[in-house]
């Protein structure tokens, strides 16, 4: 893929980021899950693109920074952009699988001017890269040549668009999922809501609920507040009577209507 190109990615992104009220204190302390095995993985990029070794084990190593790679970034998917780091890293970890090494096309080199037409009949590729004119599923190699004498694969593209992405999400402290275990775009200062339910969350759920003397009983739970309930009702339930219809005092002493007064 190239440094230049990976630089000029992560500087678009920084800029994007800020211009949207990112600010550059995110990205300086941006520690994410699984951190050592993107800085492995650079590193033996890097140090299989400068150094001229070639060979079978060359490839080994070339396919195993793939994986380390593709696994970083399933780790960290929930920043935005890294979708498309992992889409581009696995394209080239399938690809570089199925031909022991990454597959370039000699016609874009020519076309970048890597090398000339006179080159190509004993031309011996390094870093983990095969000659790939005839590679199985050969387009997802390095196939698409770049003015400043690159040549990069699709898988490159994705990976380089979703560097500036996640380059830009990392400055604005932006992820595209929730409640994760590593905390806010894997470290920095201080945890931050994500989305309303958290920031909510931090209000509280609203009053308890009241219990002991204040609480009536008839609201109380549990079969002592049915009790307390029920008899209040009974102590409450009098027969009312009609003024019309109250009952004075009989010539024998007792309560009630004298006998023979027909009801009403």
């Amino acid at each position: 893929m190239g440094l230049v190109p990976t630089l000029l990615a992560i500087g678009l992104g920084v800029f994007l980021g800020l211009r949207r009220g990112g600010r550059i204190d995110n990205l300086l302390d941006w520690r994410p899950p699984l951190w050592q095995v993107l800085a492995a993985g650079v590193g033996m990029t890097v140090l299989l693109d400068l150094l001229p070794w070639s060979g079978w084990f060359i490839s080994f190593l070339r396919i195993a920074t793939y994986g380390a790679l593709l696994f970083f970034a399933l780790v960290n998917v929930r920043i935005g952009g890294m979708v498309l780091v992992a889409a581009g890293t696995g394209l080239n970890f399938l690809v570089s699988l199925l031909n022991w090494g990454m597959p370039v096309s000699t016609s874009a080199l020519v076309s970048a001017g890597v090398v000339s037409k006179s080159e190509v009949p004993n031309l011996v590729l390094t870093g983990g890269r095969t000659v790939g004119d005839d590679a199985t599923l050969g387009f997802l190699g390095s196939t698409i040549p770049l003015p400043w004498g690159h040549v990069v694969s699709v898988g490159d593209l994705f990976v380089l668009v979703g560097i500036c992405l996640v380059a830009s999400s990392v400055v604005r402290r932006y992820e595209v999922r929730t409640a994760s275990p590593f905390g806010p775009i894997g470290g920095g200062r201080g945890p931050a809501p994500r989305d309303y339910r958290d920031a909510l969350d931090a209000l509280g759920r609203g009053p308890a609920p009241r219990k002991g003397p204040g609480l009536h009983p008839s609201r109380m739970a549990g079969p002592r507040g049915q009790r307390r309930r029920s008899k209040a009702a009974r102590s409450t339930t009098r027969p009312v009577t009609r003024p019309g219809n109250r009952p004075g005092p009989r010539p024998d002493g007792r309560s009630g209507p004298p006998p023979g007064t027909p009801p009403r």
